[in-house]
C-alpha cells in the first residue's frame, strides 16, 4: 500500500517536472494561430484594398456624371475607404478588434453601400452599381472572426436590401434583369468562397494548434513514465544494498531477530524505507515532513522522540536531505527509551541534531554534499548533529554568524 502511495506521489512529482516542456509548447501552439490569424487578416485586407481601388473606383469615376447626385457617392467611397483604413492601422498595430469595433464598421459599410444604392436609377444597377462590387468583401474582413453564420447573414441581408431599393427605383428590362443576375451570382459567389476559405484556414490553423498540444502531452506522458522508472530503479538499487541482504539474513537464519543488533539494522532500514517514501511527498516543510516520518519509526519501537523546530523553512536539494537526515535517523534506530531532535536554520546553515540516552552507540557518516557531521559523547548520552551550509547571503556574513550559534546538549 504504501509502494503504492508513492508510485503516486513519485508520478505527481514528474508530471510537475515535464509541466516546464508542456508551458513552452503552449506558447509556440498560440503563435502559430496568431500568425495564421494575423495572414488571412492582411491577406484580406489587401484583397479589399484591390477591389476597392482596383475594380470599385474605376466605375465610380468612370459613372461619375451618371449619377443623379455624385457627391453622396463620393462621401459614400470616402466613407469606406476611412473603414478601410481603420481596419489596417488595427492589423498594422496587431490590436485585436472588439464587439463594438466591428459593429461599428458593419454599421458603416452598410451605410455606404444603402447611400450609394439609393442614387441608381434601376437601369444602372447592371453597370454603375460600383458599391455592390466591394460591400460584401467589406463584410468578409470585417467579420473574419466571427461565426460563419454571421457572415452569410451579412452577405444576405446586404443582397435583400439591394434587392428592394432596385425594386423601389422601378423594375428593370429582362435583358437588365438578366444581366444584374448574373453579376450578382458572379460576385457573390466568389465572396462566399473567400469566406469558406478562410474559415477553412483559420480551422486548419485550430487543428495545427491542437496537435502541438497533443504531441506535447504524449511527450510529457512518456517522459513521467522514464522518470518513475528512473527513480523505481534508483529505489530498488539503494533496497538491494541495505534491505534486501537484511530481509535475506533474516529468511535463511543467519540474522537473528532477537539479537539487539539484528533488531537496530530493522529499525534503521524501516525509518530509511519511511524517509524514501516520505520525499515525493508534497509537504511545505519536506525535511522536517522526513524527519517525522524517521521519528514515527522510532517512536513505533517505544522510544519518545521530541522534535523542535526553530526558523522558516528554507529550500534544500533531496540529496542534501537525505545527507542531513543519515547520521540522525541512525541515532533514533540506536535509542533505548528518549531521544529529542532539533532542526535549526539561520544564519546561512542548516543544522539536524539529535540527543540520545545511549552513548555509546556508533554514529554514521553523512554522504558529503557538502553536509559536517560531528558526534558528542558525554553523561550518558550521545548528541550527534549534521550541518549543511547554505549559499552565502547578500553581505556575505552567513559563515561568520554561524559560528557563533552552535547548539549543544542539555
Amino acid at each position: 500500500m504504501a509502494d503504492q502511495s508513492a508510485e503516486g506521489t513519485i508520478e505527481g512529482t514528474a508530471a510537475a517536472e515535464a509541466a516546464g516542456t508542456t508551458g513552452r509548447a503552449e506558447p509556440l501552439a498560440r503563435q502559430i494561430d496568431v500568425r495564421m490569424r494575423d495572414g488571412l487578416h492582411l491577406a484580406s485586407l489587401l484583397t479589399v484594398g484591390a477591389v476597392h481601388c482596383g475594380l470599385a473606383l474605376p466605375v465610380l469615376l468612370s459613372h461619375l456624371d451618371t449619377y443623379p447626385r455624385p457627391a453622396l457617392h463620393l462621401a459614400s467611397f470616402a466613407l469606406l475607404s476611412a473603414v478601410l483604413v481603420a481596419e489596417t492601422v488595427q492589423e498594422l498595430r496587431g490590436r485585436r478588434r472588439s464587439r463594438p469595433w466591428v459593429w461599428t464598421m458593419v454599421t458603416a459599410t452598410f451605410a455606404a453601400s444603402l447611400t450609394a444604392t439609393s442614387q441608381l436609377h434601376a437601369e444602372s444597377f447592371a453597370g454603375a452599381h460600383w458599391s455592390f462590387l466591394e460591400v460584401g468583401w467589406f463584410g468578409v474582413v470585417l467579420l473574419l472572426d466571427r461565426p460563419r453564420t454571421t457572415t452569410w447573414l451579412f452577405l444576405g441581408c446586404h443582397l435583400a436590401a439591394t434587392a428592394a431599393q432596385l425594386l423601389l427605383a422601378g423594375v428593370p428590362s429582362r435583358s437588365a434583369a438578366a444581366g444584374m443576375a448574373v453579376s450578382v451570382l458572379a460576385i457573390c459567389t466568389f465572396q462566399m468562397a473567400a469566406a469558406l476559405a478562410v474559415r477553412l484556414l483559420a480551422d486548419r490553423a485550430t487543428r495545427a494548434s491542437a496537435t502541438l498540444r497533443e504531441q506535447e502531452r504524449i511527450r510529457t506522458s512518456a517522459a513521467v513514465a522514464a522518470h518513475i522508472h528512473t527513480d523505481q530503479r534508483a529505489r530498488y538499487r539503494d533496497l538491494d544494498t541495505t534491505v534486501l541482504p537484511l530481509i535475506a539474513g533474516l529468511a535463511d537464519g543467519s540474522l537473528d531477530p532477537r539479537e539487539e543488533s539484528v533488531r537496530r539494522r530493522c529499525a534503521l532500514e524501516a525509518a530509511r524505507l519511511r524517509r524514501l517514501f516520505a520525499e515525493h511527498d508534497y509537504a511545505a516543510d519536506p525535511l522536517v515532513h522526513e524527519l517525522r516520518a524517521c521519528i514515527d519509526v522510532a517512536e513505533r519501537n517505544g522510544v519518545s522522540v521530541h522534535l523542535a523546530v526553530r526558523g522558516d523553512p528554507v529550500e534544500v536539494p533531496r540529496p542534501v536531505r537525505q545527507a542531513l537526515t543519515e547520521p540522525v535517523l541512525a541515532a533514533l534506530a540506536a535509542a533505548r527509551r528518549t531521544a529529542r531532535t532539533t532542526v535549526v536554520r539561520g544564519a546561512g546553515q542548516v543544522r539536524v541534531g539529535v540527543v540520545i540516552d545511549r552513548p555509546e552507540a556508533q554514529s554514521a557518516r553523512a554522504a558529503s554534499q557538502g553536509v559536517r557531521t560531528r558526534a558528542v559523547s558525554d553523561d550518558g548520552r550521545l548528541w550527534v548533529e549534521s550541518v549543511y551550509t547554505l549559499a552565502d547571503t547578500d553581505d556575505g556574513t552567513a559563515a561568520a554568524q554561524s559560528s557563533s550559534s552552535e547548539i549543544r546538549p542539555s
